[in-house]
């Protein structure tokens, strides 16, 4: 019986696996799912297609481009800029979506159900003999509507979904500038291959007849060595001269086939060769009338789409931080239902709910933390990458005018290279008109070199129109025309006037702050000298010093006047001025004047005593560095109550870890008074702990640990409570003899004190 289970068993799991996999199968099928072959059929089908389509994009063959001509096909069908667009729509779509992603959820249902209203069933009394028949009551509605309207806004969807709209619509912007950008590298990718053209048809056109003249002059040598009018070694060197040039003449050819190849796919034309331009712009020099360098590369930073790229990604990147913000808060969502039911059986037929739900989930708030700090950080990296761009562009726009320059410079030469070539040749052609042979293949050697000349000033003209072009390139801008000009002119002028103001008020700003500083070394240099008064023992001069230091705003002034107010010294004694002093001081940030305060209102000393204001004062002077101030804290606390609040700021006046290790910190020898403040703090510590009153009481093992600290640090107390702990057997074994050699020790070192 057991076999027949297991074996029905496997039956079983081997009918659950087959149902699996055909699940997975049919589940394969219906989502479409292709194989490699399938993939491989498709590209075989697309390749022909697209075959098909380039070959159609064809240019006529005796069509003369001109060089706007290219620039505006290549805008028109140039492949990367259709993609681009294309990107653009979808962002403008997705900007849309995320616009209409801030509307509530809204959900509509209207059900009908209906029915005979025969009863199901019925019932007969047990009493009378079974009399009587108790039919189920039905309602008279036949058909029932329900039909209902429910209405949820999210506050965390819809800040999410304002955010997302406003990122989205920066990427818009975003892809504008890339398009821009790739438009302006396009045109100037554009311009350097139709000038490749423009140069290499011409110099087709040049170097035709001479090549045809080349195979003629090569029959001509053979004649003339044949009736040897010239040795076989000049017939050599003439050949081999002819050849040389035939090469670099039909090398040409080649230049002007490959230029057309790159010009048309930059066109997104069939890149075939026939191809014609207007090489007439050859002749036509470029006007190089340009501002000077800095105003050029002010203009590059106010155009380059760069630039502008940069700061709207790290305007992304700062809404990326305001999304973090709002998904830390909690998730409030506000919901309204409406419901209608005409059935008579309900009391409430029509009613309606509003409802207000929030959630936090706590535990996701350091992870949106730490996201908050990266994209902050993105930020800063935008910012600083804005800033290097800025000067790689000035650094092309500088590269770009040398450029122009150099070619300007080249072509000067080339120029003036040819005029001379061809004045030679000119020259040569009219000396006489009955020539030999032999000069007539100098006469045609000359011609070549002069076809030669003509062809590289025709490059170097082409060069400086390309050069131009990299400066428009490199700024960001269409072109340098004098109204253009003007216009960034008067653009950079309102910004400077801008900074103008802006640095203004930081003039102002500076001013205020040298005057400031002026007073200050006033206001020390009057402290200086009621301090030397004071040393001398000249109270009534020193208080005038301190006085009129105290009026330019200097916080040490402050506090010895108010000592020498508090003490009657070189002044009459007046509590009342003396704190007022203090108080100055201590708004003025002189730290021993916040202790001093904190100290008079903890005792009460002339004034009523206030736990408050002492706080206030010691924590003003623990947030400026003052160690000592923990400690008095901690006492402000421990006679509130907040036994664990002072257990933390005694920690922090010993300046300990948790566990109880000293830190590493060096002390300041100079104050003595912090050295006895982090001793007393130990004790105070060992003694919470001794009588329970931190939250996790009465810990004697920690007690004798911290008093065993204060005892390394010097401070009496310490022995005596640790006399404590050996005579009473607290968290020590108790030792009456080495508690009597710790009561013994406090003795002694509290004598030596006095």
């Amino acid at each position: 019986m057991k076999e027949y289970s297991k074996l029905e068993g496997r039956k079983m799991c081997g009918v659950s696996r087959l149902v699996v996999f055909g699940t997975a199968a049919a589940m394969l099928v219906l989502s479409g799912c292709k194989s490699e072959e399938e993939y491989r059929e498709d590209r075989i089908s697309n390749a022909k297609e697209q075959y098909k389509k380039i070959r159609q994009e064809e240019l006529p063959a005796d069509k003369v481009l001109t060089l706007q001509d290219c620039i505006d096909l290549a805008m028109k069908y140039n492949l990367d800029v259709r993609v681009q667009n294309m990107e653009k729509d979808a962002a403008e779509n997705l900007m849309w979506a995320e616009m209409l992603g801030m509307l509530p959820d809204l959900s509509v249902t209207d059900n009908f159900t209906t029915r005979s209203n025969e009863p199901g069933s019925r019932s007969r009394s047990v009493k009378d003999g079974g009399a009587g028949t108790f039919d189920y009551s039905t309602s008279q509605d036949r058909t029932i509507n329900n039909f209902s309207v429910d209405l949820a806004f999210s506050l965390l969807d819809f800040g999410l979904a304002f955010f997302n709209t406003q990122q989205s619509h920066d990427r818009v912007l975003l892809k504008d500038r890339q398009i821009d950008r790739l438009r302006q590298n396009l045109k100037l990718d554009v311009v350097r291959a139709y000038f490749k053209v423009a140069s290499a048809q011409r110099a087709v056109d040049i170097t035709q007849n001479l090549l045809n003249e080349c195979k003629q002059r090569e029959k001509m040598i053979d004649d003339l060595q044949k009736n040897k009018k010239i040795t076989p070694f000049r017939a050599f060197e003439e050949k081999n001269r002819l050849l040389t040039m035939e090469r670099r003449l039909s090398n040409y050819t080649r230049i002007y086939e490959n230029s057309c190849v790159e010009l048309r796919s930059l066109l997104g034309r069939y890149p075939t060769v026939n191809i014609i331009v207007d090489d007439t712009i050859l002749d036509q020099p470029r006007s190089m009338d340009l501002p000077d360098i800095e105003l050029l590369e002010q203009m590059a930073i106010l155009k380059r789409p760069e630039l502008f790229e940069i700061d709207i990604q790290r305007h992304i990147n700062i809404l990326e931080c305001r999304k973090t913000l709002v998904m830390m808060l909690p998730n409030v969502q506000l919901y309204m239902d409406l419901v209608n039911n005409n059935n008579s059986f309900l009391y409430y037929q029509t009613w309606w709910e509003l409802a207000i739900r929030a959630a936090y989930n706590a535990l996701k708030t350091p992870q949106y933390l730490a996201r908050y700090m990266s994209y902050s950080d993105q930020a800063d990296v935008e910012k600083m990458r804005a800033f290097a761009q800025a000067i790689t562009v000035m650094s092309q726009v500088r590269i770009a005018k040398a450029d122009i320059a150099s070619s300007q410079e080249r072509y000067e030469i080339n120029r003036r290279e040819f005029e001379l070539y061809n004045g030679h040749l000119k020259k040569e052609q009219e000396r006489k008109k009955v020539r030999g042979s032999v000069s007539e293949l100098d006469i045609n050697y000359l011609r070549m070199s002069v076809a030669e000349m003509e062809i590289e000033r025709l490059l170097a003209q082409g060069s400086c129109h390309i050069a131009y072009y990299r400066l428009l390139n490199a700024i960001g801008v269409e072109n340098l025309d004098p109204k253009t000009q003007d216009e960034l002119k008067a653009e950079l002028a309102k910004g400077a006037e801008a900074a103008k103001k802006e640095m203004t008020a930081a003039r102002e700003e500076y001013e205020k702050m040298q005057e400031d500083a002026e007073k200050a070394r006033i206001a020390r240099m009057l402290f200086d000298e009621g301090m030397k008064k004071e040393n001398a023992n000249q109270l009534l001069a020193a208080s005038e010093y301190y006085r009129r230091s105290a009026q330019e705003g200097n916080a040490s002034a402050m506090f010895c006047l108010g000592k020498m107010y508090w003490t009657g010294n070189g002044v009459p004694a007046d509590y009342q001025k003396a704190v007022k002093c203090f108080r100055d001081a201590a708004e003025h940030g002189n730290v021993d004047a916040m202790v001093t305060l904190g100290f008079i209102y903890y005792r009460g000393m002339h004034v009523e005593k206030n736990l408050s204001q002492a706080r206030k004062y010691y924590q003003m002077a623990a947030d400026n560095g003052d160690d000592r101030s923990y400690y008095w804290l901690g006492m402000i606390s421990y006679d509130q109550g907040d036994y664990q609040d002072s257990l933390d700021y005694f920690k922090k006046a010993a300046r300990v870890k948790p566990e109880g290790a000293v830190f590493s910190s060096k002390v300041d020898e100079e104050r003595k008074s912090i050295e006895e403040t982090r001793g007393q703090a130990m004790v105070r510590i060992g003694c919470i702990y001794r009588e329970g009153k931190s939250k996790e009481g009465v810990d004697n093992k920690k007690a004798i640990e911290w008093f065993e600290l204060a005892e390394k640090a010097n401070c009496p107390e310490a022995k005596s409570n640790l006399g404590i702990m050996y005579a009473g057997g607290l968290g020590v074994p108790a030792d009456a003899a080495k508690a009597d050699k710790y009561f013994r020790e406090y003795e002694e070192a509290k004598a030596q004190k006095q």
